[in-house]
């Protein structure tokens, strides 16, 4: 398998599934870098970017190492790993 195949990005694409859905800890009330929301509570996450396996493509995860801001929707409804 050539280096970064799909048996490299598994335990990664894991522990961002199991991030999505999750709360996390409230770290401050603020603006969330994702949506745009003023004034709520947020959460110190990396924002990751996920890339499925298709005929053509490769499976990819990306995770940035900015230190973003999210709130509980976005929390619960994009890939992050989250920060404690």
């Amino acid at each position: 398998m050539a280096a970064g195949g799909t048996a490299s990005v598994r335990p990664r694409l894991q522990k961002l599934q199991a991030c999505v859905g999750s709360v996390g800890a409230v770290s401050e009330t603020g603006t969330c870098d994702s949506c745009g929301d003023v004034q709520v509570e947020v959460a110190r996450v990396h924002r990751a970017y996920v890339t499925p396996e298709a005929w053509d493509t490769e499976e990819k995860v990306e995770v940035l190492d900015e230190v973003e801001h999210w709130c509980f929707p976005c929390r619960t409804s994009y890939p992050h790993e989250a920060l404690e």
